[in-house]
Parts: structure tokens; sequence; C-alpha cells
């Protein structure tokens, strides 16, 4: 009996991309079906449909960028927030041990000089 334990790494691979891709249209699929159903249930299925095939699909990225890049004004509104939370949440930026103290000293002189100041005004 063929299991995952038995495919080699490259094999599951290969296997994961297509999977991907199958499981995002079916669950697009599920999200038009639902439409004529009352409340939000459609959006959320369409859109985690769409993601899962623009990660695992080559040429559907390419025409996601193609038309992201030659119609904004369509496509900004239904991806725009998502493009945004992504470069936000992107690797965070590094710094160095440095720069930290530098940093953690001159804000520990600030809050020693707020707080003669508070002192001196409250007195």
């Amino acid at each position: 009996m063929l299991t995952v334990a038995s495919l080699p790494r490259v094999e599951i691979a290969r296997l994961r991309r297509p999977a991907l891709q199958a499981s995002g249209w079916l669950v697009m699929g599920l999200g038009v079906l639902s439409l004529p159903i009352p409340g939000p249930v459609s959006t959320p299925l369409l859109a985690v449909g769409g993601l899962m095939v623009l990660r695992s699909s080559v040429s559907a990225r390419r025409h996601y960028v193609r038309a992201r890049d030659h119609a904004p004004r369509l496509v900004r509104p239904l991806f725009g927030r998502f493009d945004a939370w992504r470069h936000r949440h992107r690797a965070p930026v590094r710094v160095s041990a440095k720069v930290l103290a530098a940093a953690n000293d001159v804000a520990a002189n600030d809050q020693g000089e707020l707080a003669s100041v508070t002192v001196a005004g409250n007195a």
C-alpha cells in the first residue's frame, strides 16, 4: 500500500502543489455555490480558495500581477488590503545590539528628564 511515509520527499513536494491548487479550486467552487445562502459565507470561501490557487499556480499569480498592474482601480479594492497586510508583516528588521543599547540609553535619559520636569511642575 502506498502511504505518505513510504514516498520520498521529492515525490511529496511534486504532489503537494497540484493538490493545493485542486483544493483551492474546490473551495472557490464551494464559495460560488454558497452565494445564494444569506450571510457572509461565500466571501471567506472565495478569498481562501483564491489565495490557495495564487500560492500554488504560477500562471494564476502571473495573471493576478498583470491585472493588478493594468487595472489597479478594479483590483485594489479587492486585494489591496491583503497586499498591504502582507507587506507590513514581512520579516522583521534586525537591529544590532549597539544600536539597541543606544536607543535604550536615549529612552532612559528622556524618562529621567520627563520625571524631573513633572516633579518640578507639581511642586
